[in-house]
């Protein structure tokens, strides 16, 4: 029984301790370090100073269409103190590399092979699960699920 009751407190503190990793609003958000398709690890700490989107997807989620929707408005940025990024959940190389390449999309997309930055680091359970974080690297604005397109691109637009 105290076996039990130990294993059981035990996750409930992991658990609480992941939960407690990911940001939150208003609040710092950790740098993430993973690879980009042509294999160089991309660390968004790198980004300070301009409004970074993380937005985080697979080709399973509905996801690809939003990111296809987007192209226009993330294209229409260049120039600007903007950096829009893709990483893709748990899908190999050729998965977003078609994706991509298909889509003819201008992000940079990262691979979250083993979901360390998205379920360990961001506690994301639904994909997408987009992240808007200002020029100081401090979170403003967390959307899980679908979000409308017209409607993100004007959250944004807030930050830029």
């Amino acid at each position: 029984m105290i076996r039990i009751v130990a294993a059981a407190l035990s996750f409930l503190l992991m658990a609480a301790m992941a939960e407690a990793a990911s940001p939150r609003i208003g609040g710092p958000v950790d740098a993430i370090r993973l690879p980009n398709l042509t294999g160089r690890i991309i660390d968004t700490g790198q980004a300070r100073g301009k409004t970074v989107v993380l937005y985080f997807w697979n080709n399973l989620c509905g996801c690809t269409e939003q990111l296809i929707a987007l192209n226009s408005f993330v294209s229409n940025q260049k120039g600007r103190p903007f950096v829009f990024i893709a990483v893709n959940e748990g899908q190999n190389k050729a998965i977003v590399e078609g994706v991509i390449r298909d889509n003819k999309l201008p992000y940079e997309a990262l691979l979250d092979r083993d979901l360390a930055a998205g379920k360990k680091q961001f506690g994301i359970r639904v994909l997408p699960t987009i992240f808007v974080i200002d020029k100081n690297g401090i979170l403003r604005e967390k959307l899980i699920g679908m979000v409308d397109t017209k409607r993100l691109e004007s959250i944004i637009q807030r930050y830029l």
